[in-house]
């Protein structure tokens, strides 16, 4: 613990950074689908699935939409993971050059 103008532990601020920092290296499609023991989606829905539906082409075409949103939301979540780890990480930095600035 800190003994400077604010309590700090660094160890729990280690901690939370390491936490989030395996979190969000498993915030990723790929690791959520190894996980679930599923292989990825084809990169584009094949139009013979639905080939006995009038609006088959049309139903694939969402399909793969559903798809490309559901990567894009996950790597957003995984990005956010990352800013958060950098984020606690300025601030232990900043903490230790304040202390050392006051003399603590």
């Amino acid at each position: 613990m800190s003994q400077g103008l604010v309590g700090v532990s660094y160890k729990a601020l280690d901690e939370c950074r390491t936490q989030i920092n395996i979190a969000a290296k498993k915030f990723s499609v790929d690791e959520i689908l190894k996980i679930g023991q599923r292989p990825p989606p084809a990169e584009q829905t094949d139009v013979n699935l639905f080939a006995k539906l009038d609006v088959a082409r049309e139903l694939t075409t969402q399909v793969d939409a559903i798809w490309v949103a559901v990567r894009v939301e996950i790597d957003s979540g995984q990005l956010k993971l990352e800013s958060v780890e950098r984020a606690l990480d300025d601030v232990e930095t900043n903490l230790r050059k304040a202390e050392t600035a006051s003399g603590a």
